[in-house]
């Protein structure tokens, strides 16, 4: 079922319409500025698809986040819908354009059809998709994360605390960013210890918690116990059915997971959505978004990771920062 929220009214008896927005390597990577020409706009209409809640404390709800700095940033109208299902979007996207909407946004690897379709149809209005993406060259682009850093990275740590010598990593859809961000998790594992086998499972949900939780008991049943779970809201359920396995550690996605398993998560993978979203804007209103793909990662903060509170050694600790940096440098090749 699809919900919609319209909190912005226009004046004059006009039906409401507008509402709250939330909140690559790119050609050249940068943190980028807003101008003050560019925040004084006040015409500016950016529209948004969510696949998920715009509360689910993950994916969905940073896009929202995001959308809401692009309103306070650009004085914006904004619209978004969520739980939008790859197969309805394509009529959502062109009912935004068909309205007038500078900006419309996917925030999903699943829109990437319909919105190539829609952006065929309407050459002046500028599209965006969430997700790793190459672009029409025209008036479709993305951005994305540099999820290769993250993936390596993470399957470096979780060889620090496995005891059965199996390590998995748990993801909702095998996207092609979700498909090298476990590449590079693989990469981490072997590269730190050969005889540590990783274990993946693609969910194909973001949503299904009971598709999440068959998952993990079926990875329990083979002996993993340093799970990596990048999987939204079906990754909370999965998250809490792994509580019943204190012997079990966890590495979190999205925001800094720490509360839903206090005793057993190492760390989290923390992703600024709200800023890559605002990145989009800040583009387009610059003049300067096109139709390819802008990446963005730990050199540009987009990418951080929550406090180990105790879960490492010192030793342990030490050496992830330092392979950290490698990372950040190019010293540590994290290509796909």
């Amino acid at each position: 079922m699809v919900y919609r929220r319209s909190l912005l009214k226009t004046m004059g008896g006009a039906i409401a319409t507008l509402l709250l927005i939330w909140g690559c390597q790119a050609n050249a990577p940068e943190t980028l500025e807003t101008t003050p020409e560019a925040t004084q706009t006040s015409d500016f209409k950016v529209a948004m698809l969510l696949p998920g809640s715009r509360e689910d404390g993950s994916w969905s709800q940073g896009g929202y986040e995001g959308l809401r700095k692009i309103e306070a940033e650009y004085q914006a109208h904004v619209d978004y819908q969520e739980y939008v299902e790859e197969d309805n979007s394509a009529e959502m996207f062109r009912e935004y354009a068909e309205a007038g909407y500078d900006l419309i946004i996917g925030h999903s690897g699943g829109y990437i059809e319909s919105l190539e379709t829609v952006a065929e149809e309407f050459p002046r209005t500028k599209f965006a998709v969430v997700t790793t993406y190459s672009g029409n060259n025209k008036n479709l682009g993305a951005v994305a994360f540099r999820s290769s850093e993250v993936g390596y990275l993470s399957g470096v740590l979780a060889t620090f605390t496995t005891k059965s010598q199996k390590v998995g990593y748990l993801v909702g859809y095998d996207y092609p960013v979700y498909q090298e961000e476990e590449a590079l998790f693989r990469r981490g594992v072997l590269e730190s210890n050969p005889d540590i086998e990783p274990v993946t499972v693609f969910l194909q949900t973001w949503t299904d918690g009971d598709v999440a939780i068959d998952a993990v008991n079926e990875m329990l049943a083979k002996d993993v116990d340093v799970f990596v779970i990048n999987a939204d809201e079906a990754g909370i359920f999965a998250i809490k059915e792994l509580t019943k396995h204190p012997e079990v550690s966890i590495i979190g996605w999205t925001k800094d997971q720490h509360e839903l398993a206090p005793n057993q998560m190492i760390t989290s993978v923390m992703q600024d959505i709200p800023g890559l979203i605002l990145n989009i804007a800040t583009l387009t209103q610059q003049g300067r978004w096109e139709g390819k793909l802008y990446k963005f990662g730990l050199k540009e903060n987009i990418y951080q990771f929550a406090p180990f509170r105790g879960s490492l050694t010192p030793e342990q600790e030490a050496e992830f920062n330092q392979l950290k940096e490698k990372v950040m440098s190019g010293a540590i090749d994290t290509t796909p």
